[in-house]
């Protein structure tokens, strides 16, 4: 899958998609793919976050950081995203 955060300025956005060789290479149909959706981030320190809307409204997850605080990666239900640049 991959994870792309996004914004406006004024509000972040998720969009997480099953990758098209995968889906390519599925003998069974696929769910299809939830529309980018908006999140915010939970008081304390902005490493944890929960969805807001949209077909993963609830889920919680959080990012993790190298020694100096740096996003490396970003999880969401319990999948770990590793940052790539």
């Amino acid at each position: 899958m991959t994870f792309t955060i996004t914004t406006d300025g004024a509000a972040l956005s998720l969009e997480v998609l099953i990758r098209p060789e995968i889906r390519a290479a599925s003998e069974v149909e696929l769910p299809a793919d939830y529309p980018p959706f908006a999140f915010g981030l939970l008081p304390g320190e902005g490493d944890e976050y929960i969805v807001t809307d949209g077909g993963m409204k609830g889920q919680r997850g959080f990012f993790s950081r190298d020694e100096n605080r740096r996003v490396i990666g970003v999880d969401l239900a319990g999948r770990l995203f590793a940052r790539v640049l």
